[in-house]
């Protein structure tokens, strides 16, 4: 896999083949908000795409919202491999089934 644009094309395939929705986010409004949104059952994920050739980088803008996302509680990942991006979609698979556990708990 050589572009981006190609890494995005496999992670929507492999997200929706698992159920999850996959949206390729375009931010007007805030400069080096993340590529995509992936949402399952509750879990939402933003995710920054980067060129699996090891070109791309990080602007100090995306470096910037990704941090700022991540200290309000969001869930942010960079993905810059097919194997990052599975882990990505296995991580959502877990934090679906630990939120689930936690909100089929008994409290009485």
């Amino acid at each position: 896999m050589k572009t981006e644009r190609a890494l995005q094309d496999y992670l929507r395939h492999r997200a929706k083949s698992l159920g999850m929705t996959f949206d390729k986010l375009e931010s007007r409004s805030r400069q080096g908000f993340p590529d995509a949104l992936i949402v399952y059952k509750g879990v939402v994920m933003f995710v920054e795409l980067k060129t699996p050739a090891g070109t791309g980088k990080v602007s100090p803008a995306q470096q910037r919202v990704m941090t700022d996302l991540h200290e309000h509680g969001a869930n942010v990942r960079l993905v810059d491999s097919k194997e990052l991006a599975d882990q990505v979609l296995q991580e959502i698979e877990v934090l679906h089934e630990m939120t689930t556990e936690f909100s089929h708990a008994d409290f009485r």
